[in-house]
């Protein structure tokens, strides 16, 4: 039986963490409707287990943003009927992880009016996304520089306008109960953490769970951008590769494979125009770029198991010379795995193929490689164990790349036909 690695409780209070880094104009609002959702399933005593759906479902209702924004608000997404949810659907369908919270997210934007004409029994499904929905129209209707209570009745007001047309009765009479317990909406506004006292349970999870939860956010990472969308996955087969060639565990091959999946979370920070730029960026634009690691520390940091992990991933552009960001550490604090990363991050950067160029060949990329461990930016041990076994590795990375890829490219697809 597999030892418990993290909680979910951690996990989830990242994630959510992340999501902001995404949103920065509605900052919060997956951790308001995620609350607000929940109390909505206790007032109307849901069992555990559609509590359990219904948290989930309301923290993840707009994960379609990553692969939709195109310049595009969360604000002006959520307006397009249907799209947002349909693309977060076919997001999470795609990973055993996250599958079962497709059809619910699915239906959260789903008018009532519309599951009304499409059928007369509503699937539990549907349902709960009745209240995520409502969850959502609050959240978006509440203004943060306003006192809350002095807004309820504006709140009340708008809800009631589109009433029975937009959302279930019974949820709507749930939120009517609501209205009257100012400590929900104290919360709501000013307790950031208040959603996660609503968490269905206080899970473990191992090793190989986080590696799954973890590969799901790496999607996140990466499909904002066509530019991205194979990095992590790559990176993550080089380093877990490496790490198994230098000497590492069983165990700590896994970490690293997690550290490669998420150590360009605080990407998600980066504004998307940076990151696709395909020239050299400016002064300016670089020192916005260099913020990503410091934020993929800020993300892991806290996770209770992610110890080792949290400097493997955050320290992968840190040199042994010194010169590297944003932390500048040298040789004498650099752990292994970080060094690890570095190479694995060089390497997967100078080897795939990106819209705008294609992927070094062999001669190239040990060229670069040796030039960077010359220089002390990259372990030269490391760079010559990769060297060594540059075929295997390159080919593990690959077969990682292209996979992510195809998903990439499926998700875009997907995203097309969502577009009304």
């Amino acid at each position: 039986m597999e030892q418990a690695f993290t909680t979910m409780r951690d996990l989830i209070r990242a994630f959510a963490a992340a999501m902001n880094f995404i949103e920065p104009e509605v900052e919060g609002h997956h951790e308001q409707v995620a609350y607000l959702a929940a109390r909505l399933a206790e007032e109307m005593e849901f069992s555990v287990q559609e509590r359990s759906l219904t948290f989930y479902g309301a923290l993840l209702h707009d994960v379609g943003s990553v692969i939709m924004r195109s310049g595009r608000s969360l604000r002006e997404l959520e307006a397009l009927p249907g799209a947002l949810a349909k693309a977060g659907a076919a997001l999470l369908r795609k990973t055993p992880a996250t599958a079962f919270l497709s059809e619910i997210v699915g239906e959260s934007q789903s008018p009532w009016r519309k599951i009304r004409e499409l059928t007369e029994v509503v699937t539990r499904p549907r349902f709960i996304g009745q209240v995520i929905h409502l969850a959502d129209a609050v959240s978006l209707l509440l203004k943060p520089e306003e006192r809350v209570l002095n807004q309820l009745g504006y709140i009340r007001g708008v809800i009631g306008q589109v009433g029975e047309s937009e959302f279930h009765p019974k949820v709507l009479e749930a939120l009517d109960r609501l209205m009257g317990r100012e400590s929900v909406w104290m919360d709501m506004q000013h307790a950031s953490g208040a959603f996660l006292a609503f968490l269905p349970e206080e899970k473990n999870v191992t090793l190989p769970e986080t590696v799954r939860l973890a590969e799901f956010v790496s999607a996140i990472i990466d499909f904002r951008s066509p530019f991205t969308a194979m990095h992590s996955a790559g990176v993550s087969a080089t380093a877990e590769f490496l790490a198994r060639l230098a000497g590492m565990s069983r165990a700590e091959c896994g970490m690293m494979k997690i550290a490669g999946l998420l150590h360009d979370v605080g990407k998600l920070k980066v504004p998307r125009e940076i990151l696709e730029k395909p020239g050299k960026l400016t002064d300016e634009e670089f020192n916005v770029m260099k913020e990503h690691a410091y934020y993929t520390y800020i993300a892991l940091k806290d996770i209770r198991g992610f110890e080792q992990i949290t400097p493997w991933a955050a320290y992968h552009h840190e040199k042994l010379s010194g010169k590297g960001y944003p932390f500048h550490l040298d040789d004498r604090d650099i752990p292994l795995g970080a060094r690890i990363m570095a190479v694995s991050d060089v390497f997967s950067a100078i080897t795939e193929d990106r819209p705008y160029r294609k992927g070094m060949t062999e001669a190239e990329a040990m060229a670069v490689l040796r030039e960077d461990a010359g220089r002390g930016a990259l372990s030269p041990a490391l760079t010559e164990l990769l060297l060594l076994h540059f075929e295997e590795i390159n080919a593990a990375r690959a077969a990682a790349s292209d996979a992510a890829g195809r998903w990439y490219r499926e998700s875009m697809a997907e995203k097309g036909a969502a577009l009304p």
